[in-house]
């Protein structure tokens, strides 16, 4: 009978969440190639917004089965293979895709680095334009490297060199393609440890990828600024007339504003993610900027400074336009406030003048109903008295004596009092029969 490890006697019947292995996956998931000394890494980067991942997997599997690779480990985020001469890896970001391939045999002393040959047709069928192409060289040394950076430095201005890793390592780069397009980094090193200097060449090459995602919004911060100075002019403009706005004007008045407000989303939803994507990836370049552990040389320019030179003023400027988009969507929602208690003002005044109007026709209507009733009285009346007159013409005939008209002017004020009684308690039960 087998018996089981204590680790799984010890967990045995816990249920794993079912993201267990995928959260410890996600931590160990993109380890640095251990480089050799000599060794020499190129690095490619596609952007993969409009592309989809499965173009860029079935890309670099045609890499692959071009150079006849064994697959080490193969996802939808991470390949890894190799040959006899190179190291293979291949990784899926959210933005962008990279191709790292690594010597994985030194070349002899004093002759070239073996650097890929990517075959032809699988650079013409790329799925993406190329972003970044880049290559890393290592040597080890036993020289003085920080008399060498002072020495280099006559090299010209465009020269960058640093001490990193607590001056265990010379960095040297011009950030500049080259005739072939590659950007190259020189790395000499006094630590022979392939891991660090493994890791050394990741940060690098991340660095030099995050800076360029970086920067590739400052394109549409040239489009989006004077778009929002547009905007912005339009707005102080309609701020200015809402105060005195005139009677009638509210619809021409939000046609513009709604025309302003449209056109503040239409560049906000064009450049609000682009932008927050820059500023994370300039985050990110500063931390790995941290990670490189620079030493200060006299007459040496870091690394660190010329990158900061021209990425902080894009940085400060990304953020300065998601400020003013944020605040301008304030402004915008602030003046149709305003100018919906402004609308909400004149309809209270005209609903008044429409209440006093009704009020004056109510008060008309009253008195034309008195004069009216006051009338109705005198007819019923004059009719009632004609009735009594035949009514009284007839009893004559039994007694001379009586005078029709003598007696009708007599109760003449009867029957007007009486009708105008009657029609009083008509009105009454009508009013009441209303409520």
């Amino acid at each position: 009978m087998n018996e089981l490890p204590t680790t799984d006697i010890r967990l045995a019947g816990f249920e794993r969440d079912p993201r267990w292995q995928d959260v410890f996956d996600e931590s160990h998931r993109r380890p640095p190639l251990p480089m050799p000394l000599p060794g020499v890494l190129t690095h490619l980067v596609f952007r993969t917004d409009d592309i989809g991942s499965d173009r860029h997997y079935e890309h670099v599997h045609a890499l692959l089965f071009a150079w006849q690779a064994k697959v080490d480990l193969d996802r939808p985020d991470q390949v890894l293979a190799h040959t006899d001469a190179f190291a293979i890896k291949w990784e899926r970001h959210t933005e962008f895709c990279s191709i790292t391939v690594l010597s994985r045999e030194p070349g002899t002393e004093g002759a070239p680095l073996a650097e890929p040959d990517f075959p032809a047709s699988w650079r013409e069928t790329a799925p993406a334009p190329l972003l970044l192409a880049l290559r890393v060289t290592a040597r080890g040394t036993t020289e003085d490297l920080a008399r060498l950076l002072v020495e280099r430095q006559q090299r010209g201005p465009e020269h960058m060199g640093s001490l990193v890793n607590s001056g265990e390592a010379l960095v040297e780069t011009d950030f500049r393609p080259g005739p072939d397009g590659f950007t190259r980094i020189s790395i000499l090193t006094t630590d022979l440890s392939t891991s660090r200097v493994g890791r050394l060449a990741q940060r690098l090459t991340e660095i030099e990828t995050y800076r360029l995602l970086a920067l590739y919004s400052w394109p549409d911060v040239q489009w989006a600024g004077p778009k929002l100075n547009d905007i912005d002019r339009g707005l102080m403009d309609l701020t200015e007339e809402l105060a005195d706005l005139k009677p009638g004007t509210d619809s021409s008045f939000l046609i513009r504003l709604t025309a302003l407000a449209g056109e503040l989303e239409r560049v906000t939803a064009q450049t609000h993610f682009r932008l927050n994507a820059s500023s994370a990836y300039y985050d990110l370049v500063q931390r790995r900027l941290e990670d490189l552990r620079e030493d200060r040389v006299s007459g040496a320019q870091r690394l660190s400074s010329f990158i900061n030179r021209r990425l902080n003023p894009a940085a400060r400027t990304y953020r300065s336009i998601l400020n003013r988009q944020r605040e301008m969507s304030d402004r915008v929602a602030r003046t149709s406030q305003l100018l919906r208690s402004r609308v909400d003002v004149e309809l209270a005044e005209q609903n008044q003048a429409i209440l006093k109007s009704m009020n004056h026709r109510a008060e008309q209507s009253y008195l034309l109903q008195q004069t009216v009733e006051g009338l109705s009285v005198v007819a019923v009346s004059y009719y009632a008295l004609g009735i009594l007159s035949y009514v009284l013409g007839i009893l004559t005939a039994y007694d001379h004596s009586i005078d029709p008209k003598l007696w009708a002017g007599m109760l003449a004020p009867v029957v007007v009092l009486l009708t105008w009684l009657g029609i009083r308690h008509l009105r009454e039960r009508v009013h009441k029969g209303g409520h």
